[in-house]
């Protein structure tokens, strides 16, 4: 069981910039193990950046992160990137599922979800082949598993990029945008999956604009405005009694 004192994500004076352009501005954030957060803003205000940053897919220019217990600290003065070997540490206890699913056209539903816990993990094909058939069924895709991603519609391959992540059996789930890309009709599906996986008590960080989901499903919301947590608190205190005005006006323009 997760021990919810602990902190999965803790994030302090995150900044990123492209050259002059400063994105993210003195982010600090803390998810608890167990508990699910997620980041709701307008278009351009930092949220996949912010979540980037998470998993090094972009290096903050300062500021500390520790997640899943790997501490790295950033400066201008030592812009670095962590060692290899921490990297590789990081990628096996935090996965991402992406917005636009990000699977490989020439494999199989199969060979996308053994993929990384061989190559990444070290597993035996046929370890990595019976987690990838739990995780597949877990999310209700264990009879596409010979299907190719060209023949499965957004929502299914979405669902097997959830399973992907799955496989990894990783400490944190980062989600970014995970529906936005599905025509309506299929995000349900979606969500219904990472609903179950917030009942198993994983952690997640989730970027999304999806408001009723965020209400329902998470313990925490952060409001990004222009790089910066405006609002942060419980769906009910950013939802129903924001501070920020800026906050409330995108709550009641987007519900």
């Amino acid at each position: 069981m997760a021990n919810h004192n602990n902190l999965a994500i803790e994030a302090r004076h995150l900044v990123k910039r492209y050259a002059e352009l400063e994105v993210i501005k003195d982010v600090s954030l803390d998810v608890r193990e167990g508990h699910v957060a997620s980041i709701i803003g307008s278009s351009g205000s930092g949220k996949s950046t912010l979540l980037r940053c998470m998993n090094l897919l972009e290096t903050p220019d300062s500021g500390d992160l520790t997640i899943a217990g790997e501490s790295l600290a950033f400066s201008p003065a030592r812009h670095h990137r962590p060692d290899r070997r921490q990297l590789q540490r990081l990628r096996t206890q935090v996965s991402m599922v992406f917005q636009q699913f990000n699977l490989w056209p020439h494999l199989s539903v199969l060979g996308n979800v053994i993929e990384a816990p061989m190559r990444v993990r070290g597993l035996s094909r046929r370890d990595a082949t019976s987690l990838a058939e739990h995780y597949l069924a877990r999310v209700g895709m264990a009879d596409k598993r010979d299907q190719y991603p060209a023949y499965l519609s957004g929502g299914q391959q979405q669902r097997v990029a959830i399973a992907r992540a799955l496989a990894m059996e990783p400490r944190v789930l980062l989600f970014d945008e995970p529906t936005s890309a599905l025509d309506p009709e299929l995000v349900g599906d979606v969500l219904a999956v990472i609903q179950s996986l917030a009942e198993e008590g994983r952690t997640m960080l989730l970027v999304t604009h999806e408001m009723g989901f965020a209400r329902d499903v998470s313990h925490q919301v952060a409001f990004l405005h222009q790089g910066c947590v405006e609002e942060i608190g419980t769906p009910h205190d950013v939802f129903e009694n924001a501070t920020s005005e800026r906050c409330r006006q995108f709550v009641s323009s987007v519900a």
